[in-house]
């Protein structure tokens, strides 16, 4: 389980990973396999918690940026699909470079103005940024939760 706990840690980092939602399986499948118990349950019910909170606080940051910069939805689904892209075109790297392009690009055919396209796109950078790392706090917690309970039990 530890092994799937790192895989999905690594996701909170690298877009495309679902990493909390792989690290809260894990702890489901650990729970599962070692028979529950009133602690390992009650650890679950935290990480549960953890989870669905990580998960949304970094999705309402995520859109909150490019909402204040008077983004519209569409413009976040024009960048998800730049972030697919390049993550085959450049490994890695490409994801990041995918989404943003694609924000700008997306930001430049509504706005027609480079400058104001690359504000609305710099937003939404923060904003994803800033959700990351929600995203990343929630999974250290998520993490010393699950290594607490499996240490105690």
């Amino acid at each position: 389980m530890l092994v799937v706990m790192l895989v999905g840690f690594a996701g909170l980092v690298l877009p495309g990973l679902p990493g909390l939602p792989v690290m809260w399986l894990a702890a489901l499948v650990w729970v599962l396999l070692d028979g529950g118990g009133a602690l390992r349950w009650a650890s679950f019910a935290l990480i549960t918690l953890l989870t669905v909170v990580g998960t949304a606080a970094a999705l309402w940051w995520s859109g909150r940026g490019a909402a204040r910069a008077g983004a519209p939805w569409w413009v976040l689904l024009v960048g998800l699909a730049g972030m697919i892209i390049g993550f085959f075109a450049i490994p890695v790297l490409g994801v990041l470079v995918g989404g943003v392009a694609a924000v700008w690009l997306a930001e430049l055919v509504r706005l027609r103005h480079p400058g104001r396209a690359w504000e609305t796109t710099w937003a939404t950078i923060i904003g994803y940024g800033v959700g990351t790392g929600v995203q990343l706090a929630a999974g250290v917690a998520l993490l010393l939760v699950w290594l607490t309970a499996v240490l105690v039990s």
